[in-house]
């Protein structure tokens, strides 16, 4: 199997993730990431790396691991196994 190499994405966290016609917060640092897998689901499935201009980044915690659907959002698997949207990217 192929070494994952890192990439990037915008990482944009929701005002409120259970609302997101709030809009949600600027970030002018994008994540590095690798790409580890898929879930079933068809989301990809990535490990934080790094942020690319951390002195531009917003102040966020940001997940060790995380998911990105193919409309661009970002989620996180809670306790119960169910997917949560965190954040937006600028890629999809």
């Amino acid at each position: 199997m192929a070494k994952p190499r890192k990439k990037h994405t915008g990482f944009f966290p929701w005002i409120d993730p259970a609302d997101q016609e709030k809009g949600f917060k600027l970030n002018f640092s994008e994540v590095t990431y690798l790409e580890i897998g898929r879930t079933v689901e068809g989301y990809k499935q990535a490990q934080f790396v790094a942020l690319k201009n951390p002195e531009l980044a917003l102040d966020f915690d940001y997940p060790e691991i995380f998911y990105i659907s193919t409309e661009g959002l970002v989620l996180i698997k809670n306790a119960q196994g169910k997917f949560e949207t965190i954040a937006k990217t600028d890629n999809f």
